[in-house]
């Protein structure tokens, strides 16, 4: 979720058990992808996987980077590693490990560790550069930092995952790091709906909006998004009307988005950086109000109210972002209206949704990128290597997402036009 954690920062270090994890991966395949929360159904691997058993055998480090499509993405790549054979950790943001003393032994158990994602968390770099020198375990990272519920479309990798990469490749002397990038691609086996439509009019009775009496799903959708979208900015202060139906609509939130991250920047005292991506903008605001927050300062304390409202505004910020691109209209299928549907949902009730019906994932295993050629073709300088790498990342995701969609055959991927 789109959310903030408030609660002051605390490093949970990885404490792999190797029984536990066996353990833990069987449960599982058996119990938790099949369950409610995840209704995974069906799992096919694309790829060449024995090459990458393979290197790993031979002493190379693996690190696989995904997009992060949904809340099913860390037990889906479990799930691969055990068929692949593979020990791995995960980089999980710090306040998934405080949602109880029992959840973080357990993480940790499984050789997981935390990360301060707003902020610049040394341990958590250290730790996740270590895993990679020692080689004992691959490493997974999720580039995007965040769950977009837009598995057709990445959102722009941070630069964090290949700086990593990296350095630890400039530790290593005869050893190489590898990265594997990994696309994910869930799509629905049935067609839900009648279960969108019970989601959709629940949401809309609970937020006091009313559907007309036999609508089109797409512009019940819009114009059950705007009138959300509009709750949230007359909070803020923005009384700004937004018509589902216009066809400037994309346009005018974008400039929406833009006018209030300049009233971010100002109460943040940051300098404007308007020629900068809104996403690069949004991500700079969060962490220097993630830092201000965890600070323990009467200077700070004195504004709480300030913070928790810039804050808040910057949420708004990232959601209108989510919003920019015709997603939806652009390809109404299926699988992209159930996305959005549970992407208003959990804007509007800041709790993750159950599924609305059983699903497949599809994971397409990239050719690894060799670390190494990254630093030569870079003379060794680290920054443009790292922009170099991040690009690349981002590219063999987002065209294993298209490849994946062009021979998809599931229902999911049915335009709503041709669903009775």
């Amino acid at each position: 979720m789109l959310e903030f954690s408030d609660a002051n920062y605390q490093f949970f270090e990885p404490k792999p058990s190797r029984p536990i994890i066996a353990l833990s991966r069987a449960a599982n395949r058996h119990l938790v992808l099949p369950g409610k929360n995840h209704l995974i159904k069906d799992i096919q691997i694309e790829g060449d996987t024995r090459r990458v058993r393979d290197l790993k055998k031979t002493g190379h480090r693996i690190l696989f980077v995904m997009n992060h499509p949904s809340h099913s993405d860390p037990q889906i790549v479990t799930e691969l590693h055990r068929r692949m054979r593979m020990p791995s950790s995960f980089m999980a943001a710090y306040d998934v490990f405080l949602r109880s003393k029992r959840a973080a032994w357990c993480m940790q158990r499984l050789g997981h560790f935390s990360i301060d994602r707003e902020g610049n968390d040394r341990k958590a770099m250290a730790t996740a550069i270590n895993i990679l020198k020692e080689g004992k375990f691959a490493l997974n990272i999720f580039p995007e930092g965040n769950v977009y519920l837009t598995n057709d479309r990445v959102t722009p990798f941070l630069d964090g995952t290949a700086f990593i990469a990296l350095k630890a490749q400039k530790a290593l002397e005869n050893e190489r790091v590898t990265v594997v990038p990994l696309s994910l691609k869930f799509t629905h086996l049935t067609t839900p709906r009648a279960t969108l439509r019970s989601r959709m009019r629940t949401l809309g009775d609970d937020s006091g909006f009313t559907f007309d009496p036999d609508p089109d799903p797409v512009e019940a959708i819009m114009g059950l998004g705007t009138h959300l979208l509009a709750a949230h900015l007359r909070t803020h202060g923005y009384g700004n009307e937004i018509s589902p139906t216009d066809r400037n609509v994309h346009r005018e939130l974008d400039l929406l988005a833009h006018t209030i991250m300049a009233d971010i920047e100002k109460e943040l005292n940051l300098p404007p950086s308007v020629s900068d991506e809104l996403i690069s903008r949004i991500r700079k605001a969060r962490s220097t109000i993630h830092s201000l927050r965890i600070k323990e300062d009467s200077d700070i304390e004195s504004n709480t109210d300030l913070l928790r409202s810039t804050a808040q505004k910057t949420i708004l910020a990232l959601r209108i972002h989510g919003y920019l691109d015709p997603y939806l209209t652009a390809n109404p299928t299926i699988d992209r209206f159930d996305e959005t549907v549970e992407k208003l949902s959990e804007d509007f009730y800041s709790k993750a949704m159950p599924r609305t019906g059983p699903r497949r994932l599809i994971a397409k295993v990239h050719p690894p990128l060799d670390v190494s050629q990254y630093l030569s073709a870079a003379d060794g300088k680290l920054k443009d290597a790292v922009s170099t790498l991040t690009r690349d990342m981002e590219n063999r995701v987002q065209s294993g997402i298209d490849a994946i969609n062009e021979r998809n055959d599931a229902p999911g991927a049915t335009p709503l036009e041709e669903v009775s």
